[in-house]
């Protein structure tokens, strides 16, 4: 399988959810390479939303910080007919449209601290006013949660 840092033909673990709504279908994969790389993609997606296709080429990397695994809120928005495009630095307030709660509360409830990368991870670059998760590398949901949240449920 080829890794969320395209390295191919790595052995990798994969954990499979499928996820079934009123009008779309499709599998949410965890996967763990033999590399050490983690991420979360979604495939066999059916849907009447002509975006939500775009999704099987979004895949969301878990990266490794001082014993803990970070992933970045990266956002799909809708372009175009059935385009779409990600959005890196986007407020907080733009990735809450699609929780029925407070992002801060839902993943606080899972075990996660959510902030800018320069607060979470001492990211000094051009990066760190990006948003992103600090979570447990035994709690999978948050990035499964992360994924659909920034990913799937914007192009639907």
């Amino acid at each position: 399988m080829q890794t969320s840092k395209k390295v191919n033909n790595v052995l990798t673990d994969v954990t499979i959810f499928q996820v079934k709504g009123l009008n779309e279908s499709f599998d949410l994969l965890y996967c763990v390479g033999k590399n050490g790389d983690s991420w979360v993609v979604a495939e066999k997606i059916e849907s009447l939303s002509h975006h939500l296709h775009r999704a099987q080429r979004t895949r969301m990397s878990i990266e490794k910080f001082k014993g803990n695994n970070y992933c970045r809120l990266w956002q799909e928005v809708k372009k175009g007919k059935d385009w779409s495009q990600t959005k890196k630095s986007l407020p907080l307030s733009e990735f809450g449209k699609y929780s029925k709660n407070p992002i801060r509360k839902t993943f606080s409830e899972l075990g996660a601290k959510i902030g800018t990368l320069a607060e979470l991870v001492d990211e000094t670059n051009q990066n760190r006013k990006q948003y992103a998760l600090l979570f447990s590398p035994q709690e999978i949901k948050v990035p499964l949660c992360a994924y659909l949240l920034t990913r799937i449920l914007p192009l639907i």
